[in-house]
């Protein structure tokens, strides 16, 4: 088997890399590992799990291919996964999948229409609405015995600072 190269975590890496937790957020400013935490971890579970199914949203698809999947085609030899650019996807090798989706808009929602995914990750999550992430989150559901997780990733500011801000550091919780 080909080696996967990733370099060595800081400890809030590690911390996010070793959460089990249904719902886990990685704040900070920029350069502090973010989307290189979501890319180790969403391999992680892919070599883990044979057949999970990920998902990695950011706001637009040009973001997704600069910090995710130019990266990913770097540090995945291909006979581990290959991504398939029609259908914004890597598929490894045991059946799992990182599949690639952005949301800019209300319209973009469209694509999540009636999907399942075991892993979500919101990478920048506080640029997106939190309407918007709520109908993504909605997506994280299946009949199978894979762990169900999000992961978001949070610069300070954005749409939904406020949001992230009220879950996470507030603890100040709503119904349902």
């Amino acid at each position: 088997m080909a080696e996967l190269k990733f370099g060595q975590p800081n400890d809030r890496q590690m911390q996010f890399l070793m959460e089990d937790n249904k719902y886990i957020a990685f704040g900070g400013a920029r350069g502090g590992g973010k989307s290189w935490s979501v890319q180790n971890k969403s391999i992680r579970l892919c070599l883990r799990y044979k057949g999970i199914k990920c998902l990695i949203v950011r706001r637009t698809y040009p973001e997704l291919m600069n910090n995710h999947i130019m990266p990913l085609q770097d540090i995945i030899p291909r006979v581990v996964a290959r991504y398939n650019k029609t259908e914004k996807l890597f598929k490894f090798f045991n059946g799992s999948t990182i599949k690639f989706g952005y949301c800019n808009n209300d319209k973009d929602l469209d694509q999540y229409q009636g999907a399942e995914y075991d892993i979500i990750f919101l990478d920048e999550a506080t640029q997106l609405q939190e309407m918007w992430i709520k109908k993504i989150i909605a997506c994280l559901r299946g009949a199978n015995s894979f762990p169900k997780r999000i992961y978001y990733t949070c610069n300070p500011g954005g749409a939904s600072h406020g949001y992230f801000k009220r879950l996470f550091i507030d603890k100040k919780y709503e119904a349902g």
